[in-house]
């Protein structure tokens, strides 16, 4: 009985061998080669690619730690101008106050009229831009601190 079972089994593969044509066979051997070829090729540009981005992403890291570095001790050398300039403003404001006073009323109206042009000029343009405004803002801020004190030594 085994030995009909697998004479059975060799008869249908057999068979079935024979229904297959051989030159389907190789031809889809050699699709399969062809693509994975192509497949390798493939594999091989983005190994590449990959080694290409990783470098590059090292560098931009780099950079970007380094302008992180740079801009975060502009921010300390600025707060230590500010702060330097505050004292200034304090003790020049106590040694000569009628003066001092008389210099942030000056440089009020000044800051006043200046704020005044922009608005009108940036009317007449029809046109805001983000930079502008912030840099509006700074100089707003700028002239107070940076004309005070030198103003009042310019007196005292």
């Amino acid at each position: 009985m085994a030995n009909d079972a697998s004479c059975a089994a060799v008869t249908f593969i057999q068979t079935l061998a024979h229904e297959v044509n051989e030159g389907d066979v190789e031809t889809i051997i050699h699709q399969q080669k062809h693509m994975l070829t192509r497949f390798e090729k493939t594999n091989e540009m983005l190994v590449n690619c990959n080694a290409l981005s990783a470098s590059r992403f090292e560098v931009a890291s780099k950079e970007l730690k380094r302008h992180t570095q740079l801009l975060t001790d502009m921010k300390k050398d600025l707060d230590s101008v500010f702060r330097r300039i505050r004292f200034l403003k304090m003790k020049l404001s106590q040694q000569y106050p009628a003066a001092f006073s008389a210099c942030n009323r000056e440089i009020n109206v000044l800051d006043e009229e200046e704020e005044q042009e922009e608005k009108e000029s940036k009317q007449s343009r029809n046109t805001s831009k983000p930079k502008d405004g912030s840099s509006s803002g700074s100089q707003e801020n700028s002239p107070s601190f940076v004309t005070s004190p030198s103003s009042s030594d310019d007196v005292g």
